[in-house]
């Protein structure tokens, strides 16, 4: 029968007594068993979390722009080396190049002394030639002049 209470459209009455200051009481107890065991220890545990959160990000800002000038130093002083080995490198290929020209110079001079030495000995040569010859043709002229006459 109680059930049928529930089909009625009759709204049941609802008494101010006791029960409701008992309920309130009930309920501002948990109220604050709640805030002290729950909430507080919850928004201290957020605000250490974010704090945390926090710190951690401004550190791992801090370690980005550490690692921003490091790379930057690092970059500015590879190209100070870099400059330096190119400038040491073209030092000593200028050198190498004079060097090599001075021993091809050398060579060509030892080469010319050489080649003029050789055509003096030829020069020489063909004057004592000629002048052998020269004295040959006289003694051969005479001969063939004389087994042509005979």
């Amino acid at each position: 029968m109680f059930w049928l209470q529930f089909l009625a459209f009759e709204s049941p009455t609802l008494d101010l007594d006791i029960t409701l200051i008992i309920q309130f009481g009930i309920f501002i107890l948990l109220l604050l068993a709640l805030r002290k065991f729950v909430l507080i220890p919850y928004l201290r545990a957020y605000d250490q979390r974010e704090a945390l959160t926090k710190g951690a990000q401004e550190e791992a800002q801090a370690l980005q722009e550490a690692a921003a000038k490091a790379q930057a130093e690092y970059d500015s002083e590879r190209q100070k080396v870099y400059s330096v080995a190119e400038r040491e490198r073209r030092d000593v290929v200028a050198k190498a190049n004079a060097d090599a020209a001075g021993v091809i110079e050398k060579a060509r001079r030892d080469v010319q002394d050489d080649i003029a030495q050789k055509q003096a000995d030829l020069d020489e040569q063909l004057a004592t030639a000629r002048r052998n010859a020269a004295s040959e043709i006289d003694a051969l002229s005479v001969q063939i002049a004389s087994k042509i006459l005979v």
